[in-house]
């Protein structure tokens, strides 16, 4: 499902070529099954590739809220800011740890999916909310994430968004092509969401 990328001013290193960014490649492999495109661009920088990494692994030290559920925002999130690269990791990411296939599917209705429980669903509302430009969000959000989730939840929700905020814009400027595996999971889930 690789396309050539409209970047041919900025190409990926090969891995073997960065080993002091070993630890970050190791801990994005073990979530990914592999070392995503994008990575391996930022990696041209290591210093870049290494606070990412930092971002990256909060991803992973998150306890306030549902694994899940953390990976859902991710997908909405990338969703709401149009890059598909990163919804096609963010599902394939979930889809590896163990949430249930058919929720990872319809991550994309979740406003109608009985998969979603309504504090799921206040967090992805706020998500998709923040995650467009510019920003919908209303007192409303507030007010449903409140009923829902603490304050170090609210946190983790927000770090999330935020470091998707990052990932989603750093693909779309390199144009990162999507691998085969999240590609998969991702056209599964536009033909479910396109014929239902």
């Amino acid at each position: 499902m690789m396309n050539s990328s409209l970047n041919q001013l900025v190409q990926p290193v090969e891995r073997k070529n960065t080993p002091e960014l070993e630890p970050i490649y190791q801990s994005i492999e073990d979530n990914l099954g592999f070392i995503p495109n994008g990575m391996l661009t930022m990696a041209k920088n290591p210093m870049l590739a290494s606070a990412f990494g930092q971002l990256f692994a909060c991803l992973n030290q998150l306890k306030h809220i549902e694994t899940e559920l953390k990976w859902a925002i991710a997908t909405i999130s990338s969703n709401a800011a149009g890059c598909q690269y990163c919804q096609g990791h963010f599902s394939h990411i979930a889809s590896r740890v163990n949430v249930n296939r058919a929720k990872v599917l319809a991550a994309f209705e979740f406003a109608t999916s009985d998969w979603y429980s309504e504090a799921e669903k206040a967090a992805l509302r706020f998500a998709f909310a923040t995650s467009t430009s510019p920003a919908h969000l209303e007192q409303q959000h507030y007010d449903e994430l409140g009923v829902y989730f603490t304050e170090p939840a609210v946190i983790e929700i927000a770090a999330i968004i935020a470091i998707c905020g990052f990932l989603n814009r750093w693909n779309t400027a390199m144009d990162s092509q999507l691998e085969t595996d999240p590609a998969a999971i991702l056209e599964e889930i536009n033909h479910l969401t396109q014929f239902a």
